[in-house]
């Protein structure tokens, strides 16, 4: 018995809280919406104290985004597609399947419109999105180890402008997210960078070299927004 004890991962108990306690989270965001969800009811879902929530997560805002952190997380593992095109377009793709998902959209629309005014809810929304944001970074890492970007490439650039369009028309415009949006983001993202897409008709992904110098040269431009420069 004291061997089997020894044995045991440190943390497992509190590791499978979190797991429970997110899965909760999740299935009442999902089926029953923001406005139905209280600290209470996911304790008793998870078969958990409500001081074990609370320890960890001081506010109902915070166990949502970290609940849809999570869900985003397993259910879009980061792309690695040996392309940064093909991995735009992989990561866009899982976005728009995800927003897409009915109880998924309204779950965003409702923790979208929560208040600015609450401190919890503004940190609770920041975490959400810094945690989206440093998954994706790694896309950017990649293509700037591969020559494909240059070396002071703003990741969180490029991801915004990636995914700007399509969360403005989830949020503001209701316009369809298709096939021809993704195609038309993915081109607007790599066209920031100096990129041109490879995949759209016509159009080479870098440009041709002329000399033998031009052709040894990585052809990436830098950002006009980065080092605080405004548009």
């Amino acid at each position: 018995m004291t061997e089997k004890r020894a044995q045991r991962r440190p943390g497992g108990r509190t590791a499978r809280n979190r797991e429970n306690v997110l899965r909760a989270t999740a299935e009442m965001l999902l089926h029953e919406g923001y406005e139905h969800l209280t600290i209470a009811r996911v304790a008793a879902a998870a078969q958990v104290a409500e001081t074990t929530v609370y320890r960890r997560w001081p506010s109902k805002a915070h166990l949502a985004a970290d609940a849809l952190s999570e869900l985003a997380r397993t259910g879009n593992p980061i792309p690695d597609t040996g392309t940064l095109e093909g991995d735009l377009r992989a990561l866009l793709g899982q976005v728009v399947a995800l927003v897409e998902r009915p109880e998924v959209r309204r779950v965003i629309l409702t923790v979208v419109s929560l208040t600015a005014d609450d401190d919890e809810v503004v940190a609770a929304k920041d975490a959400f999105w810094e945690a989206r944001f440093a998954g994706a970074a790694a896309i950017v890492t990649r293509a700037v180890e591969r020559g494909e970007l240059a070396p002071e490439t703003d990741p969180y650039e490029l991801i915004e402008d990636l995914a700007a369009s399509t969360y403005f028309r989830l949020l503001v415009t209701g316009r369809p997210l298709d096939d021809r949006h993704v195609d038309r983001s993915v081109e607007l993202a790599l066209s920031r960078q100096g990129i041109r897409a490879a995949t759209m008709p016509g159009r080479p992904r870098h440009r041709r070299p002329t000399t033998e110098t031009d052709a040894a040269t990585p052809h990436y431009r830098s950002s006009p927004h980065r080092n605080g420069a405004t548009p």
